[in-house]
């Protein structure tokens, strides 16, 4: 059986994919002669994906995720899912937050789907012509590429969020307050770490170097992170985590070090959990609607593949709001928060 996949051709040739499927589908193209002689020569087999090319639709959608087990990302596939309708039906794919693996995934659904809505992994400039090449309908969930106009895309707020999350802990009195925030190479991470310094900068509160630590969406990143704090000369007494994960880690690092909540420090996530009121205390949280952008970005792909790629890319955003619960209160100054270091 042939290891070759389309990709390889169009490198061979020097042509872009999309070429190589407008080949296989019966159009005339440019440079012909070349692909036939590469085809043969690489003993490329298309197989289902030419049969799918010809006939039009293969009635399958996949879903490119970096992180499965966020549940974020599993309430993005859940809402994609109760849109699909009967006539199609949903492929999952999670690439573990590899570029390796969401290359290769993305060559291999070549000719076997009929589009993709993804997270990408890619947001610099070779994003975008990374992307085209591939020739499928793509709507891009939670990020966007640099040149994000070329692709239909379903955002959060993601400033407006983080915005409230800084103010609220203000109008509580803090003014100590840091971010766990994401990578800023990702969509949410700068924008989330735009709201919370625009918030800062509205209530003129200066923002410090060592209250924002960038960290990587996990929980053991948020953990890391919290930690860091917690030993600051002058630890904050409120602090914003920017993903649900982080929050997991972060509480979790305030548990290992005897720090209490919120009589010691101040806690707010973005991202609702389902736990969320059952820990103690119950998490005050910005909340999105994930699986409404899940749904609308199903929405968007239906209505490119039912006009045929003559529809132009849109853009829409969810919005977020304050949940509040337990877990922040007003600022301790008198007590100070304990590093409980130990000496072995």
């Amino acid at each position: 059986m042939s290891t070759v996949t389309i990709t390889d051709v169009a490198k061979h040739v020097g042509v872009s994919v999309a070429t190589i499927s407008r080949y296989l589908s019966g159009f005339t193209v440019r440079n012909e002669e070349k692909i036939r002689e590469a085809i043969i020569e690489l003993n490329y087999r298309p197989s289902a994906a030419a049969r799918n090319l010809k006939s039009g639709r293969t009635g399958i959608i996949a879903i490119v995720v970096p992180d499965i087990t966020n549940p974020f990302f599993a309430s993005i596939v859940e809402g994609a899912e109760s849109a699909v309708g009967e006539d199609r039906m949903i492929l999952l794919v999670n690439t573990g937050d590899s570029r390796e693996r969401e290359e290769k995934a993305l060559s291999q659904l070549f000719g076997r789907v009929d589009g993709v809505i993804m997270a990408p992994l890619t947001e610099d400039e070779q994003g975008p012509s990374f992307f085209s090449q591939f020739g499928l309908p793509i709507v891009f969930v939670d990020r966007v590429t640099k040149d994000g106009e070329k692709f239909s895309s379903v955002l959060t707020d993601n400033a407006k969020g983080a915005h409230i999350a800084t103010d609220y802990l203000i109008s509580q009195g803090h003014r100590k307050i840091a971010m766990i925030g994401g990578p800023l190479s990702t969509t949410p991470g700068k924008r989330r770490a735009d709201g919370y310094r625009s918030a800062l900068a509205k209530s003129g509160i200066s923002s410090q170097v060592e209250y924002f630590i960038e960290s990587d969406f996990s929980e053991a990143g948020g953990y890391a992170a919290m930690c860091r704090l917690l030993e600051e000369e002058a630890p904050p007494t409120a602090v914003f985590v920017a993903n649900n994960l982080m929050t997991i880690g972060a509480l979790h690092a305030l548990r290992d070090r005897g720090v209490s909540v919120p009589q010691e420090i101040s806690i707010i996530g973005f991202d609702d959990l389902e736990f969320a009121e059952l820990v103690n205390p119950p998490l005050t949280v910005i909340a999105r609607d994930a699986r409404l952008q899940g749904s609308q970005a199903m929405d968007l792909m239906i209505k490119h593949l039912e006009n045929g790629g003559a529809t132009p890319p849109e853009h829409s955003m969810v919005d977020v709001q304050l949940v509040e619960r337990g877990s922040c209160a007003l600022p301790r100054e008198s007590q100070k928060i304990r590093s409980n270091k130990i000496d072995h």
